[in-house]
């Protein structure tokens, strides 16, 4: 009987090495795919993944209000509003790209800008011209962020973009040549121009 025991505990061993064997041939791939899987989950997961994410649906949202706001425009400032637009999508373009360079998904949902009822076309630039205000906020909140030294370039010349872009609605709002030059370190903080809006077409 203990012949019978070491012979069968032998065979045991035998079966379970065997097993073993079986089980680290077979589980290559695997453990190969699950170390895949959790980098392509930590690039995911990257701070700057998380924060070029959310500009994206910054920028994704300030370009739906532009949308929204043209077609009530007189004809010459849809036009202006026209080539805003067009600028904000080659920055969604460019962000995109730069989520894919950093092989972070490029998923963002639009972030949800409330228009409300302008009824005028000084009410709709002042629109306009706090959502490019909000957008330069949160594009240098990025950048102070930002760990890879690409994607804060990018911003920076996104920030200039809208910096024009402010200083052109403020020009359309009725503020004279200086008064519409952006301040030193302009943050889009500062608040539309009051007073008689140059709004003739």
């Amino acid at each position: 009987m203990d012949q019978n025991r070491i012979t069968l505990g032998g065979a045991g061993v035998v079966l379970l090495v065997v097993a073993a064997l079986l089980s680290g041939c077979g589980g290559g791939s695997s453990t190969t795919t699950a170390t895949e899987a959790a980098s392509t989950e930590a690039m995911t997961a990257s701070p700057d993944g998380e924060l070029l994410d959310k500009v994206l649906a910054r920028q994704e949202g300030a370009v739906a209000a532009y949308a929204a706001v043209i077609p009530h425009l007189s004809p010459r400032l849809a036009h202006m509003a026209s080539y805003f637009r067009a600028q904000e999508q080659e920055h969604v373009d460019a962000v995109v790209k730069a989520l894919r360079g950093i092989k972070a998904p490029a998923e963002a949902t639009p972030e949800e800008i409330d228009l409300g009822e302008p009824k005028t076309d000084e009410e709709r630039l002042v629109f306009l011209y706090k959502v490019e205000g909000a957008t330069i906020d949160e594009e240098l909140s990025a950048i102070s962020k930002l760990e890879a030294p690409w994607p804060r370039s990018l911003l920076s010349s996104t920030v200039a973009d809208q910096a024009q872009h402010l200083t052109l609605l403020r020009q359309a709002l009725g503020a004279g040549p200086l008064a519409s030059v952006p301040k030193p370190f302009e943050d889009g903080t500062t608040p539309p121009p009051e007073g008689p809006a140059a709004l003739a077409d």
